[in-house]
């Protein structure tokens, strides 16, 4: 079981790094507080189930530190992970009852839970709330689509460039005086084996023959240096989706303060620019085909 924080609303999100981003920074401080009262601190452990499609009813709430998989079991066994929740993201059933999945922590993670049926009342009576909802739900479907088209048209060796290069906007990256910076990869390898579709001797295979080309510099399994990012995004074939892919916790823009005092945010659905297709240069067709 998770550990559980009862605060008071005021206790709860005083200290939220999320205060004034995600969802909790486009509400007004009606609806903020409304949603304060209904929110519980969940604190899980690596490894630890946070919800499970055949045994859970239901699940809405916010992550606010560490990150969560979604996986599932194929027949034979073996684990597939098809995305990553991170923080900021609003976190509810991914799969639906027809699927069995799970979501379970891939690092510690600390929760904002929502007691469900509150939330739900709240979101049809709070459209700075459904619009929030709706925006963050958007950028979780680009990023998942992003992931689909790179298992299909990359390469092991242009995924994992790829995955290094987009993690530095969510992960800790610390830019170095002379130029690159330093990644710290807060996730398993296995866990990064299993989002890729391919194996942990691969990805360790891969990671040092980047090392050997200089693309990459490891310090140690987490941490690695990157002389060049740029040419990293190239050789991941992310030119066009680097800069123009959204993440929850800056994605959405901060109303003014006037309307955020009235909590007058709109409740129509904002109009959403798809994410452009990634390019890759000489798209060979066999490449879907080809044995990973």
């Amino acid at each position: 079981m998770s550990s559980l924080q009862d605060l008071s609303p005021n206790l709860k999100c005083a200290d939220c790094a999320l205060r004034r981003q995600g969802i909790c920074g486009q509400l007004s401080a009606l609806t903020q507080a409304r949603l304060a009262r209904i929110a519980t601190i969940q604190i899980y452990r690596e490894d630890q189930s946070v919800w499970d499609s055949e045994l859970d009813c239901g699940l809405e709430g916010v992550l606010i530190s560490g990150s969560l998989r979604i996986q599932s079991y194929r027949i034979g066994g073996q684990r597939q992970i098809s995305g990553l929740m991170l923080p900021g993201d609003f976190v509810s059933e991914p799969c639906g009852r027809r699927n069995a999945c799970q979501l379970e922590a891939s690092a510690p993670v600390r929760f904002c839970r929502f007691e469900r049926n509150r939330f739900r009342r709240l979101l049809e009576c709070a459209p700075d709330l459904a619009r929030a909802v709706y925006v963050l739900r958007v950028i979780k479907l680009e990023q998942l689509r992003l992931l689909a088209w790179s298992l299909c048209a990359l390469s092991i060796d242009e995924r994992l460039c790829a995955f290094l290069a987009m993690i530095t906007r969510v992960m800790p990256y610390a830019p170095l005086p002379g130029g690159g910076g330093i990644l710290t990869v807060e996730l398993k390898r296995a866990d990064i084996a299993d989002l890729l579709g391919t194996s942990q001797e691969s990805i360790s295979r891969i990671t040092h023959r980047l090392a050997v080309r200089g693309v990459i510099r490891i310090h140690d399994p987490q941490h690695f240096e990157i002389p060049d990012l740029p040419k990293l995004v190239q050789m991941g074939c992310m030119q066009d989706s680097f800069a123009s892919i959204r993440f929850a916790q800056s994605a959405i823009r901060q109303p003014p303060s006037s309307d955020r005092a009235l909590g007058a945010v709109a409740a129509t659905p904002p109009q959403v620019t798809p994410t452009p297709t990634a390019t890759r240069p000489a798209f060979r067709r066999a490449a879907l085909f080809a044995p990973r």
